[in-house]
């Protein structure tokens, strides 16, 4: 699963660097870093927007596959140490069994010159 977030957590002080708060260091962009103790990896890379801003694209094993008798997490085959994705977790399924994943909705993200106005708590007169 790969996802992306803004990569803001310390602009003003590094700019031009995302930050990677799993190693508590920057990264340059086109640069990708281990999410570990988590099993999935970052990089961080630079919008088409105008003017561009930094994001940190995320991948990791994606959601756990629903519950089926059929199927069991390999405990031989699942490494939780090894790096991003052969940490991910391997299920073993009898003959004619297959995994089944959730459906995750995804969601637009709204840019923020057109976000919602916070409305104001000051009483008026």
């Amino acid at each position: 699963m790969i996802g992306t977030k803004r990569s803001n957590d310390l602009p003003q002080y590094f700019p031009g660097m995302c930050f990677a708060s799993t190693k508590c260091a920057t990264v340059e962009p086109g640069k990708t870093w281990d999410l570990t103790p988590f099993c999935g990896r970052s990089t961080c890379v630079v919008s088409e927007d105008k003017p561009p801003r930094l994001l940190e694209l995320v991948e990791d094993c994606g959601p756990l596959p629903l519950a089926n008798p059929k199927c069991k997490l390999d405990e031989e085959k699942t490494n939780k140490t090894a790096p991003f994705p052969g940490c991910c977790p391997q299920f073993k399924c009898e003959d004619g069994a297959k995994l089944e994943y959730p459906e995750i909705p995804t969601v637009a993200p709204v840019p923020e010159e057109s976000a919602p106005a916070v409305a104001s708590s000051t009483p008026k007169a």
